[in-house]
């Protein structure tokens, strides 16, 4: 009994170190200029994020499809860092005095996506 239960968590410690990734971690000192201007930078993102769901259009549209902005507000809150940059990032590309529908579909999709996720998770 013994012997069998050390054969099978043996190999499954050899399956487990042959399919799983390995990745080492690097500590390095961090000056404080980058640290502020990345803290800065995700701060400024996050405000653009915010601005662009309290135009009156885009809460319009968010209203239309179930979602209010305060809870629109806590989920931009609670998204991480790389995922506002993206959002950020595609309020930037947006045509300047022009109306992109594409765009803000896709922006109230990402909302959408992220309250389904948290609703049913």
């Amino acid at each position: 009994m013994n012997t069998h239960f050390f054969r099978l968590i043996s190999r499954l410690l050899i399956v487990s170190l042959l399919v799983l990734p390995f990745q080492s971690a690097q500590a390095g000192m961090v000056a404080t200029d980058q640290m502020l201007e990345a803290t800065h930078s995700a701060q400024n993102d996050r405000e653009k994020v915010r601005d662009f769901l309290s135009r009156a259009d885009v809460q319009a549209k968010m209203v239309t499809l179930g979602l209010q902005s305060d809870v629109a507000k806590q989920r931009v809150a609670a998204l991480t860092d790389e995922e506002v940059q993206k959002i950020a990032g595609k309020i930037e590309t947006l045509p300047a005095g022009a109306y992109s529908g594409w765009a803000v579909a896709a922006l109230i999709f990402v909302i959408l996506a992220i309250w389904y996720f948290f609703q049913y998770k």
